[in-house]
């Protein structure tokens, strides 16, 4: 059996991934490219792969063209936004991720992000670096209210992480679990209501069509002036023309990124002292990077053995 990896870097924090692979007797053939690679070159590279180990770059028509044996994606992380569904449907092909891998990683960053934001940790490192000495006040994160958007494995990470805190949660979420909600207090309200009163909101929603520019200037222009917006999620969620907008002219008082619509970014954002920008690393842990590396091959080797799939989001049955 035949394997295409198409994510960089691989196997960098352990070798138990490409042992694996060894030790299974699957072939395999990998992303050379030292970077992120790109559609049009997975559609090149991939060639008679049965199963692709997958990354964050689109799966276009392209690809699944050029694959003509391909059966089974098999994701390393929890986005799925690259991943057409029609058409793996259209050709047949199975999908899979490793949704609880990145989770805890993921939430732990955003409470870094919080955290650095409230109490401008980061900038003022840079003042003192360029000779500056002033002590900034910031934001006691103590007993304040924390809006969140999205309530799913990483949301209810975060929210467990910040209830030592002694926070409020407000929380918009399309299918709320009113059990975890009442473990820790959950005010489950309207997406207005959550961008109105809280001091520090945290966007944990994934990318779909009904998310796109999820946060736009109408919705930052709800949110209270000393707040602060916190998107560890995808790009594209909020709209990076209209955040520069307002934290530009003091709209909101700070937002820290670390994902975005178009990556490597190099946008307007990067000339914002209140904006805290870092490069899609959610999951960038070695612990997080390995157990999801080896999470998606154990899927391949289910597939190879017809086995059942632990995470299958798609079957072509």
């Amino acid at each position: 059996m035949k394997l295409f990896v198409s994510t960089h870097p691989f196997s960098s924090t352990s070798p138990l991934p490409m042992r694996l692979i060894k030790d299974n007797n699957i072939e395999l053939s990998y992303n050379q490219h030292g970077r992120k690679i790109t559609t049009q070159e997975l559609a090149q590279d991939i060639q008679d792969a049965e199963i692709l180990v997958a990354g964050t770059e689109k799966i276009t028509e392209e690809v699944f063209r050029n694959a003509p044996n391909l059966k089974l994606i098999s994701r390393v992380g929890i986005g799925l936004d690259g991943i057409d569904f029609n058409l793996c449907k259209k050709y047949d092909v199975r999908v899979a991720y490793t949704p609880d891998a990145p989770t805890m990683a993921v939430a732990e960053l955003c409470v870094g992000l919080i955290i650095d934001l409230a109490r401008k940790i980061s900038h003022t490192d840079k003042a003192i670096k360029n000779g500056v000495w002033n002590r900034h006040m910031g934001m006691l994160l103590y007993g304040k209210t924390v809006g969140i958007f999205g309530m799913g494995r990483i949301g209810k990470s975060l929210i467990h992480l910040l209830s030592t805190f002694n926070v409020k949660f407000k929380v918009y979420d399309i299918n709320p679990d009113l059990a975890f909600g009442r473990l820790y207090s959950v005010d489950f309200v309207t997406k207005e209501e959550v961008l109105k009163s809280s001091d520090i909101i945290s966007v944990n929603v994934p990318l779909k069509s009904d998310t796109q520019n999820y946060i736009t200037m109408k919705e930052l222009e709800i949110i209270q002036s000393h707040a602060i917006l916190i998107n560890t999620a995808r790009g594209g969620i909020v709209n990076e023309d209209d955040l520069y907008t307002a934290l530009k002219t003091n709209l909101i008082a700070g937002a820290a990124i670390d994902v975005f619509e178009v990556e490597p970014y190099k946008g307007n954002l990067v000339k914002l002292d209140n904006c805290l920008l870092t490069c899609h690393m959610g999951a960038s842990t070695v612990d997080s990077r390995t157990d999801m590396e080896v999470q998606a091959i154990e899927e391949a080797i289910r597939y190879k053995n017809n086995e059942p799939l632990n995470n299958e989001v798609f079957s072509n049955d």
